[in-house]
């Protein structure tokens, strides 16, 4: 009988550290997750913040040269195009992209499991589309207005 007793004591005893050990490894691999679907928002984040002041740029040359006296304007508008490869998932998890325009211009990226989201400005003098999509590469287009060479506009769309 004491050889039983000891076995079942013997189980009861290791799946408790069994549970112990599975419990606070688990709450470990949740605050990695976390820490690497932030970094990588993060990186994506500045990947499109750059890519959107890089098309503000190339929009403020070609409507440069739009306004040049030496060009003809009846040549058409302007047109740039430039795209991004953004990560579909970041450490495995589907995420949305957010453009938010003024007066706090921003790229915003979300993931719903974790609950995570990340914030990163950016600078344009060119009007950029406010828009949601999901995460993936994109493609920045700007196409000019043909009447105001100032009136132009920056869309994010996904490719």
């Amino acid at each position: 009988m004491s050889t039983t007793v000891g076995y079942v004591l013997t189980l009861a005893i290791g799946a408790a550290l069994l549970s112990g050990v599975v419990i606070g490894v688990g709450g470990v691999l949740d605050a990695q997750t976390d820490r690497a679907v932030h970094g990588e928002l993060a990186v994506a984040g500045q990947s499109l913040a750059s890519t959107l002041e890089s098309a503000d740029r190339t929009a403020r040359l070609a409507e440069a040269g739009r306004a040049d006296p030496d060009l003809d304007p009846a040549d058409g508008t302007a047109v740039a195009v430039i795209e991004a490869d953004l990560p579909t998932r970041v450490a495995g998890i589907p995420y949305t992209v957010e453009i938010a325009g003024d007066p706090d211009p921003a790229v915003i990226l979300r993931t719903t499991h974790p609950d995570a989201s990340v914030r990163i400005p950016y600078r344009s003098r060119t009007a950029v589309a406010e828009t949601t999509l999901r995460g993936g590469p994109v493609r920045v287009t700007y196409v000019a207005d043909a009447a105001d060479p100032s009136a132009g506009t920056l869309a994010v769309t996904e490719r």
